[in-house]
């Protein structure tokens, strides 16, 4: 929403504010903490802001909310990508409750609504999990569901394959066998954590690498199923302390962070809060717009979290 009128402050008379629609409580903490940032990257239709080391993601609420992330209206995401540039200096007035810009440009957060992205473990029923995991599974092959996986159609088929089967041939196909380390190290087996995160870390191209994807989507497993080994996040995250900055880049360290704290994307959430539940609309609305989520980012994310739930659940029960 644009509004012409003044923030709460006399010192930012005139000033021309977009306010927000929701926020990450995680983004009051850390512009409370830090208030002197700077713009730190701009894309098409939304930007990231550094605070004291900590980035905070603001675009369009319809793509939904990263766990450091701020939501507008779709328009006002995109018109503030054009008059913001890297560098800008930004600062949180916790009077106004607003980030200011220089020459006038104000981020509302005053009336945006603070959501909680810690995922919550619950108790699942197993039956419907595994119906929905080879749902999953089956929807993933079709041809608008695109990895970075794989290259061609036949090894997007030969990566499902394997997560369903894991006694399939894993010969021609190298991603198999380095999948077959990551699901082993998911079930607690002895393995050099940091050869499999050397491989899997910034593996792949975009803001978010395919690799990096596939461990988000574990990690969200693992959160959200009450029970489950909880090894594989307690590897992860010393790992990403010390080598994350080396390994991919500075917005899916980010997201890799948080997931080891629980913490989610909210269109992660929503998947991960009906991976137990019939197959209804929500469902099938939470599916859609996960596959939205960047060219290859969403799938990939999928296959990540079918490869946790056969290891940590699915196997269990197949021994």
């Amino acid at each position: 929403m644009v509004d012409s009128t003044n923030v709460n402050s006399n010192r930012h008379r005139g000033a021309f504010v977009l306010k927000a629609i929701a926020a990450s409580d995680e983004v009051s903490r850390i512009l409370k903490a830090n208030p002197n940032g700077h713009v730190h990257s701009v894309f098409t239709t939304s930007f990231n802001l550094a605070f004291g080391g900590h980035l905070v993601h603001v675009g369009a609420l319809g793509n939904g909310l990263a766990p450091f992330g701020i939501g507008l209206e779709q328009a006002g995401a995109h018109l503030l990508t054009t008059l913001l540039a890297v560098d800008l200096e930004a600062v949180w007035d916790e009077e106004s409750m607003s980030v200011l810009f220089p020459k006038g440009i104000t981020l509302s957060l005053g009336d945006a609504k603070w959501t909680d992205h810690k995922i919550q473990p619950f108790i699942y029923n197993r039956t419907t999990l595994e119906d929905n995991f080879m749902f999953l599974a089956n929807r993933l092959l079709q041809d608008d569901w695109n990895t970075g996986l794989a290259e061609t159609t036949e090894e997007k088929k030969r990566i499902i394959q394997y997560i369903v089967d894991p006694t399939s041939s894993i010969d021609e196909i190298p991603v198999l066998d380095k999948l077959n380390d990551l699901k082993n190290l998911v079930m607690h087996h002895e393995l050099d954590e940091k050869k499999v995160f050397d491989y899997w870390i910034g593996r792949g191209l975009g803001l978010t690498p395919s690799g990096d994807d596939v461990i988000t989507g574990i990690c969200a497993v693992l959160s959200s199923l009450e029970g489950t080994d909880q090894t594989f996040l307690r590897k992860l995250k010393p790992y990403l302390n010390e080598y994350g900055q080396k390994r991919t880049t500075y917005v899916a360290l980010e997201y890799l962070l948080y997931a080891t704290e629980n913490e989610f994307h909210s269109h992660l959430l929503q998947l991960c809060y009906v991976l137990d539940k019939p197959r209804g609309a929500d469902f099938l609305k939470a599916l859609e717009e996960m596959k939205e989520i960047g060219h290859t980012s969403g799938a990939d994310t999928v296959v990540g979290m079918l490869l946790g739930m056969k290891a940590a659940v699915i196997h269990k029960k197949e021994r």
